[in-house]
């Protein structure tokens, strides 16, 4: 090396004349996996062709790893090539940027598959319950408007906590008719974002109820709520009390009358105990409706993060899969942390005549089924925490028990040891899922 310029130094972390003499000095500079095709481009303009190419060094002045465009030419002297020349330019900036954007685009496609996914869940679930056509829309705006307050609330900042104090209040007093009508006290925890989405659309039944059958439907009618946190298996449990008096008397359910548990309900009393790990209960007594949620402070992703699957259609409860694949004899596990996407798929694996283990919303519950049940194959979700995890998955490949992937994110974050392994994306039909585990348990 014949020549560099002073801009050298500030770019490598190295006095210019370092460089001079044996090109290995240079090299010496580049990482390891980039130093033999950097190389092999000086080889290129040697032999006559210019060449752009990039690599990565370690500057010695600090330490840092940069990346470095680099445009090498060959210098002709009538006809030969005495010589080449090349420019060199720091590009880290615009490479940290252009990965940087393709991460948030892939979160942003990641979160809005997803958020259009529970809108259809909580669509479909409303429709199965609504009397009348104006009901439906007033239900289904209702539960549309505390989604999108929850998702305000959870996209102020990364993985921000929320406090409860606000998410009751927020849902309480907008369908009160004046502040005599509530009573809110307790300690202003922060929730998980977890917590928060679930908690939050469980106060908007409770007090959208409230309105239309309970105490805040009438002027002297009140709604108390209290919660605390409690030592209860060596860690903080929120415990939550909703207590309504003064409502009017509900007309009793006939004998003869179809026995259904509303959205409210469903969502206290199954989704909590499946997504938070707690309990949840609720009775409805002469002076209105009573509420008991406990569950444990800890981490969680929203589901306004991950996902849920369109729905079918329902008759009597379970999916109609006319037509669909016969599973009948197939035992299937069922791996989704989100408990409308999980009851939903396994529904629809029932409803083709299959047998389904959990559904199970973590992996340590997903372990102990694989444990001691015998499986012909699962339907595992990628993401079941803080971000995608495959260590399921490896040891279904280990153990040879087929498995299909179901997921909000692009196929751009599955490894390559499981490149063969289908990947149904958020929202997807269930009968997709029913498809996937047919081909799964015929080829095996």
């Amino acid at each position: 090396m014949e020549f560099v310029s002073p801009a050298v130094a500030k770019i490598y972390g190295v006095d210019a004349d370092a460089l001079l003499g044996d090109v290995a000095r240079w090299a010496s500079l580049i990482v390891p996996d980039d130093r033999d095709a950097a190389l092999n481009h000086l080889k290129v303009a040697r032999a006559g062709e210019a060449v752009v190419h990039e690599f990565r060094i370690q500057r010695p002045s600090d330490g840092a790893f940069r990346w470095i465009r680099n445009i090498d030419f060959p210098l002709r002297d009538d006809g030969h090539i005495p010589r080449i020349g090349g420019i060199a330019e720091d590009v880290t900036e615009a490479k940290l940027a252009t990965e940087h954007s393709a991460v948030l685009l892939a979160e942003l496609q990641h979160r809005v598959r997803n958020i259009m996914a529970m809108i259809r869940s909580v669509t479909r679930r409303t429709g199965e319950r609504a009397v009348t056509v104006p009901d439906y829309a007033e239900l289904l705006m209702g539960r549309l408007l505390a989604l999108a307050r929850v998702q305000a609330l959870l996209t102020r900042a990364a993985n921000v906590s929320v406090g409860i104090a606000n998410i009751v209040r927020d849902e309480v007093s907008v369908q009160a008719q004046h502040e005599g009508q509530y009573d809110l006290d307790g300690p202003d925890v922060a929730l998980s974002p977890k917590a928060a989405e679930v908690l939050t659309l469980a106060v908007h039944e409770l007090a959208t109820n409230a309105l239309k059958y309970g105490a805040l439907s009438v002027a002297d009618g009140k709604v108390t709520v209290r919660w605390s946190v409690v030592e209860k298996r060596s860690s903080p449990w929120l415990v939550f009390d909703w207590t309504e008096e003064g409502a009017p008397e509900r007309p009793q359910p006939t004998q003869d009358a179809p026995r259904r548990r509303g959205f409210g309900s469903e969502l206290i009393e199954a989704r909590v105990p499946y997504e938070l790990r707690g309990r949840g209960k609720m009775t409805v007594e002469p002076g209105g409706a009573r509420c008991h949620l406990e569950f444990p402070l800890k981490e969680g992703a929203s589901i306004l993060e991950t996902g849920a699957p369109q729905r079918m259609t329902v008759f009597g409860g379970a999916l109609d899969m006319t037509g669909g694949p016969d599973l009948t004899g197939r035992r299937v596990l069922v791996v989704e942390d989100d408990f409308y996407l999980a009851t939903d798929a396994a529904r629809a694996l029932e409803g083709a005549g299959a047998e389904v283990v959990g559904p199970c919303a973590s992996e340590e519950d997903a372990r102990a089924e694989l444990d001691e049940q015998r499986l012909d194959a699962v339907v595992v979700d990628i993401n079941l925490g803080p971000g995608p995890s495959f260590k399921l998955a490896k040891t279904l490949k280990d153990r040879g028990i087929p498995f299909v992937f179901t997921t909000g994110y692009d196929a751009e974050v599955i490894p390559a040891e499981f490149a063969g392994v289908e990947r149904l994306e958020k929202p997807f039909q269930l009968r997709q899922i029913v498809g996937a585990v047919a081909k799964l348990t015929t080829a095996a």
